[in-house]
């Protein structure tokens, strides 16, 4: 009986670190994809308004 109930235990103490290491893996690839993007918006950005300033003069 005790050698169940480790068992019991021990699976539920590794899926509980196995959800905890998807999670944080999932979190890092949002953030490594979301610099790319945040860098091209400003590229981008920064071209409209030298276009708008060219427009002006």
């Amino acid at each position: 009986m005790k050698f169940f109930l480790s068992l019991l235990f021990l699976t539920l103490l590794f899926s509980c670190s196995v959800a905890s290491l998807a999670s944080s893996t999932v979190s890092t690839a949002a953030k490594i994809i979301e610099v790319p993007i945040k860098a091209i918006g400003k590229v981008v950005t920064r071209d409209s308004e030298e276009e708008e300033e060219e427009e002006e003069d």
